[in-house]
């Protein structure tokens, strides 16, 4: 990927600078505002608005790629600008007109593949177009000073405000230097609204930390963590600005008893039900894991056993779900419904010669050298999502979701919309987590006829949640970068969705962001969580699996 390609490859000082920089010339004489780089000076003797207006356009411009945003991309009404990226190898400067239904809402000049309104002008932009298509031209600029590159795109803005916040992990890559290096990761919470980095909430930890949940009464907070080596710790606490993680905060997944043949539980991919009481994971897991050195991807990982429980912050038990506790099935990705009647979960048939060879070892000593296509030909799998009456607890009988079972591909991680009206998942060709040809598909909340995302980009798609007000979807993708970067799409009533809007200031140069959360909109906004006690919470790993 070349520093053209990808915005986040730039450092931290000149993302500011180009922020800052931006400079907006805006005076009353002129139809329009005008901008410029920070460097760009019009040739003596002329004024800005003259430069521009001197530049010819060549009767055959060669035609470049404006990568984003892509045509036709949505930006909610309360967020911060897009950024506008190019790739014109034949030029150094260009020229920008931004318009609307002909009319011109500003006109620049850049010395960088890449342009980010700043605040003033951006407000600007969006008063002017309203929720008209704004259309965006970028154009090179010769050494003569004719226009002879062009390239076009479009977005607009919508009506549709979206929840500020969205909680989100930072890794290393690859999977072995994440595990290598915990101190590395962290937990941040961006503001959709803001031209600001995100926040860093959680960093420098000794142990490892992962998948994240908060409850839709934006009361509760949990976080897979191997706290004192217990890979079954879960952080458990009441949203607060400040937390100070102690042994009081945490729980195990471990206190119920694993059904065979696995001996401990991890917890995976732990969700809440809507007023935060119930806790649903995978447990008693046995898990297919491969380590791999792809930067793209780095492991092959998927449940080869397990069963959905859940834990009661009231009584604090965890207890087995009935309807998804078949020991002969690998149950796992639990979600609940909108109003919290039912859970939702991926499930496949258990394979008995893949399990003796998770449990005799094989899997870890394969080659990391391979790829992850070279893995899933080797032990392939796929989900089917299963739909069963919660009830308090007391579980019932699970049932396929129709649109998401029995379709010839693997189906995961379920996500309701808190309207209660659709039902979004993954779905790939074989297993779960890191796979290139994941995509997002939507159905109705009961089932019925699916559909993929527009949204989709052209590698790997998942980790989705939904805003608030079920308008707007956060999804995690590397149609950019092997490090993974969060991007935003648009859900109409008829649930079809925009192009996505990659969230660039949320990306990182070294580290992937991944797994997005919205913050519920009631929610205490989360500013530091940390360990007590972080030598304390070090401890020897009990899992036998490679993980």
């Amino acid at each position: 990927m070349t520093k053209q390609l990808s915005f986040s490859r730039y450092s931290p000082f000149l993302f500011i600078a180009c922020i800052m920089a931006t400079i907006f010339f805006a005076q009353p004489i002129f139809a329009y505002p005008l901008f410029r780089s920070i460097d760009i000076q019009p040739p003596q003797g002329q004024t800005l608005k003259d430069w521009i207006g001197s530049f010819s356009p060549d009767e055959s411009p060669t035609t470049i790629p404006v990568l984003e945003p892509l045509p036709g991309a949505l930006v909610p009404a309360n967020a911060a600008s897009p950024i506008i990226r190019w790739k014109d190898a034949l030029n150094t400067t260009w020229l920008i007109p931004l318009s609307t239904n002909g009319t011109s809402l500003c006109r620049g000049v850049m010395d960088t593949p890449y342009w980010i309104p700043n605040q003033l002008l951006w407000e600007q932009i969006k008063s002017a177009a309203g929720n008209a298509p704004v259309q965006v031209s970028v154009n090179g600029i010769s050494s003569t000073g004719t226009l002879n590159t062009k390239g076009e795109t479009s977005f607009a803005i919508s009506e549709d405000p979206v929840g500020s916040h969205i909680g989100f992990l930072r890794k290393r890559l690859p999977f072995k230097k994440a595990k290598d290096n915990p101190h590395d990761s962290q937990m941040a919470v961006g503001d959709l609204s803001s031209f600001a980095k995100p926040r860093i909430v959680l960093q420098d930890q000794p142990i490892c930390f992962n998948c994240h949940a908060y409850s839709a009464n934006g009361k509760s907070y949990g976080m897979d963590m191997d706290y004192k080596g217990d890979k079954g710790g879960y952080v458990l606490v009441d949203i607060s600005k400040t937390v100070s993680i102690t042994d009081d905060n945490v729980i195990s997944w471990n206190d119920y008893k694993a059904p065979g043949p696995s001996k401990y539980s991890m917890g995976l991919f732990t969700a809440f039900s809507p007023n935060g009481r119930y806790a649903a994971s995978t447990v008693g897991e046995s898990s297919a894991f491969i380590m791999l050195d792809d930067l793209h991807f780095s492991q092959m990982f998927y449940p080869a056993t397990g069963v959905i429980a859940y834990y009661d912050r009231t009584t604090e038990q965890v207890l087995p779900l009935s309807g998804a506790d078949n020991i002969e099935a690998v149950q796992t990705n639990p979600t609940f419904s909108a109003d919290g009647r039912r859970v939702t979960f991926a499930r496949a048939s258990v394979k008995p010669a893949l399990v003796a060879d998770i449990e005799a070892g094989r899997l870890r000593k394969e080659d990391p050298s391979q790829t992850i296509l070279d893995t899933n030909e080797k032990y392939p799998m796929q989900f089917d999502l299963y739909s069963v009456p919660f009830n308090n607890g007391t579980g019932g009988t699970a049932s396929p979701v129709k649109g998401a079972s029995e379709n010839g591909m693997s189906n995961f991680f379920p996500r309701y919309s808190p309207d209660g009206k659709w039902l979004v998942f993954t779905q790939c060709k074989t297993g779960l987590v890191l796979q290139p040809d994941s995509r997002l598909v939507i159905v109705p909340a009961e089932g019925g006829i699916p559909r993929v995302l527009k949204a989709n980009m052209n590698l790997m798609n998942s980790w989705h949640s939904w805003s608030p007000n079920s308008r707007w979807l956060a999804f995690s993708s590397k149609g950019n970068s092997p490090y993974t970067e969060i991007y935003l799409t648009h859900i109409d009533e008829d649930g079809k969705s925009s192009p996505a809007l990659r969230l660039f200031r949320f990306s990182h140069s070294e580290l992937a962001a991944m797994v997005p959360e919205f913050v519920p909109d009631n929610s205490v906004i989360q500013r530091t969580m940390g360990l007590a006690d972080p030598e304390g919470a070090k401890g020897n790993s009990m899992a036998t699996d490679g993980r």
